[in-house]
């Protein structure tokens, strides 16, 4: 079974949605060639107001010597200098604002484009699988109606040999715990025999010594003409 994904329909109202939000941001981006254009200009008045700014001051650097006050006549040189050095700096700043601007929209623009080829990419595929997936449903439909038949067979008959054989299993198990049993019986029967032939042995080893005793007690008897000591136990 193939996995579920979303609805088609859905997928394409996502993909839409995506180009759509693409195409608004292109439409609010300015225009990059103004911007440029304007970051150029604020970084050449940038220059032009340092290096006046540093003209004007040695100017009036020279110019507060002839002055009675000359470091109060410095130090007004020196702020209007900063002054003007600040807006300089302030002009580089926006310049350099307005370059990462143009940079952070072109890496945007690149991105965007890959995100559209990707999203076209992803509708082309989901249709794709789409279509794949409705023709496989219907092969499976038309070779389950084809085949229903064959297969429910098949399950019987995979049904029938799991219960011969459990059978068969039962059987062997039977015939095996018979065997065991019987086994069991016959060295049960060969101890037994065992047995009874040592005590067998024994008895008829105790009677011959008693009848090589008596023998020998007869012939003692009939040498000497006096009946012989019995032997103790006797």
């Amino acid at each position: 079974m193939l996995p579920s994904r979303p609805p088609l329909r859905l997928s394409v109202v996502i993909v839409l949605s995506l180009l759509a939000g693409i195409a608004r941001a292109a439409d609010a981006t300015p225009d990059p060639a103004a911007e440029l254009a304007r970051a150029r200009a604020l970084r050449e008045q940038a220059g032009t107001l340092r290096d006046a700014a540093e003209a004007r001051f040695d100017d009036e650097n020279a110019a507060c010597f002839k002055r009675f006050l000359v470091n109060r006549c410095i130090d007004q040189a020196k702020q209007r200098r900063l002054a003007d050095v600040r807006k300089a700096r302030d002009m580089d700043l926006e310049a350099d604002r307005v370059e990462l601007a143009d940079k952070n929209r072109r890496f945007n623009a690149h991105q965007a484009d890959k995100d559209e080829t990707a999203a076209r990419d992803a509708l082309e595929r989901a249709q794709k699988e789409a279509e794949a997936r409705r023709e496989y449903e219907a092969r499976m439909k038309t070779f389950a109606d084809k085949d229903a038949e064959r297969v429910r067979r098949e399950q019987e008959g995979h049904f029938q040999a799991i219960q011969e054989a459990e059978a068969r299993s039962r059987k062997d198990a039977e015939d095996a715990r018979r065997r065991a049993e019987e086994a069991a019986a016959a060295t049960a029967r060969a101890d037994k025999a065992r047995q009874d032939r040592e005590h067998y042995a024994e008895e008829a080893r105790k009677h011959a010594e008693k009848m090589a005793e008596k023998a020998a007690k007869k012939e003692a008897e009939a040498a000497s003409g006096k009946p012989a000591p019995k032997p103790p136990g006797f």
